[in-house]
């Protein structure tokens, strides 16, 4: 599916099609095409208009693809890093991240991508004005844009991260169970997953900074400081969330070892509370022929209260101790 954006009159134009696209409003126009899971036809017809290598599309059709940037005469090439699309305000599967392709060819802007992404449809839920106005300023600014979405969804995915890490300390300190070490390992591997993408991503960044693409003005190079900026932001965030995961693992593990401390601490009263008695019968339950309290005629009751009264006092003492 593809969609052009481009100005016509000081006004909106999104009815344009590849096929009507001509030389001038390549050269003279703003044009921003997305193209979401384009056919080969269209394909075609992209690399033939803009001179796109077919190498640069395949890295940007491919999802896992390191972000990187490439530079030819015609056309520049910016492979990025996104999280997918995460419209609900919580998250039940898996972070993941996905790569697609920015190409800048004189005024145009194309997105090449296969998957959705929320930098986009921020985009499309713009006012027609603002997408005039955002338009105006060339590739180069939207490219900075673009990057700029995309670095708000990892600003929300780090705020979803960050309640759940809430969530699992308050449930490490009440009632840890197997669910919740699942958790912890699967946000610890998010958070692996999100920094090799965002220090690809700042990579990407820093050399666009030092101009290595024609493409991109030099008045607009400025603006990628703040990216960058937010880039390294996403970067100590995540970051600070590892080492608060490592954290609430440790105090996972102490919680289980203290709790079957616990347990073994009670099953050790009880089994006392059968030791002290067992050994009196065992004294008077002996074989010999002479005991002193054998024909004794409280001898029973005696040896009774013996043990009664030793499991008495050996309750109040471990509870004392609080191993009760």
């Amino acid at each position: 599916m593809i969609k052009i954006y481009n100005i016509k009159n000081k006004k909106l134009n999104d009815k344009l099609t590849l096929n009507n696209i001509k030389s001038k409003d390549i050269k003279r126009s703003h044009l921003f095409i997305d193209c979401f899971k384009p056919t080969k036809k269209e394909i075609e017809i992209l690399a033939s208009r803009f001179s796109l290598q077919q190498f640069d599309i395949n890295l940007a059709l491919d999802t896992e693809s390191r972000p990187r940037i490439l530079d030819h005469e015609k056309c520049s090439t910016i492979i990025f890093a996104s999280v997918l699309s995460s419209k609900s305000k919580s998250r039940k599967s898996k972070l993941k991240t996905a790569s697609f392709g920015m190409f800048l060819c004189n005024n145009c802007l194309i997105l090449i991508r296969d998957t959705p992404l929320d930098s986009i449809e921020k985009f499309k839920s713009l006012t027609d004005d603002k997408k005039v106005n955002e338009l105006a300023k060339g590739s180069g600014y939207m490219t900075y844009l673009i990057m700029d979405f995309v670095f708000d969804s990892y600003f929300q995915i780090a705020d979803f991260i960050d309640d759940e890490i809430n969530r699992l300390e308050s449930k490490v300190f009440k009632n840890p169970d197997e669910t919740t070490v699942k958790n912890i390992f699967r946000i610890k591997t998010e958070l692996i997953y999100m920094h090799k993408a965002l220090t690809a991503n700042r990579e990407v960044i820093a050399s666009i900074e030092k101009g290595y693409l024609r493409n991109i003005r030099t008045a607009d190079i400025k603006r990628f400081a703040y990216v960058y900026h937010d880039a390294t932001q996403l970067i100590d965030i995540e970051g600070t969330y590892r080492d608060i995961i490592t954290g609430i693992l440790d105090i996972y593990v102490s919680t289980v070892s203290n709790k079957l401390n616990n347990i073994i601490k009670k099953m050790t009263a009880m089994a006392s509370f059968i030791l002290i008695p067992t050994l009196i019968s065992g004294i008077y339950g002996m074989n010999f022929r002479f005991l002193p309290e054998f024909a004794w005629k409280y001898g029973y009751v005696f040896a009774l209260g013996l043990m009664v009264i030793s499991v008495v006092i050996m309750y109040f003492y471990f509870k004392r101790k609080k191993w009760l």
